[in-house]
């Protein structure tokens, strides 16, 4: 139960920051630089909430070391984060899921998936 609570706060504390930043990417980096640009603007700044939030959360619940703990946490928050993608896709820019999905196949689309994968992974990057 430890492990899915701290799933949850680490999945709503980078959302959160992504929430912030993801406005400010849309409405002022794109216009002006490109998508690319501003997804990679965004980058380093998500990455960042992905460790502060990863340790931070870790240490605060302390939850083990063992791979398995730090694996199961960083997988249910990914698959919370999917929900949440998926869900704003179609609700927010009326994007299908499939479509949406499709997105990540493109050159713009593999910036946000390897963020994607590094929140999934970064509970077992953290010390």
């Amino acid at each position: 139960m430890r492990t899915l609570k701290a799933s949850a706060i680490y999945f709503v504390s980078v959302f959160a920051v992504g929430w912030v930043v993801g406005p400010i990417r849309e409405l002022w980096v794109v216009p002006h630089l490109g998508r690319i640009a501003g997804l990679l603007f965004e980058a380093p700044l998500m990455l960042a909430a992905m460790i502060a939030s990863a340790r931070w959360t870790i240490r605060r619940l302390d939850v083990p070391h063992a791979i398995g703990w730090r694996l199961f946490m960083g997988v249910a928050a990914f698959g919370m984060l999917l929900i949440a993608e998926v869900a704003g896709a179609l609700w927010l820019r009326h994007i299908s899921a499939k479509a949406y999905l499709a997105s990540f196949t493109t050159t713009p689309g593999f910036i946000p998936l390897v963020l994607f994968l590094l929140f999934a992974g970064m509970p077992l990057l953290v010390p």
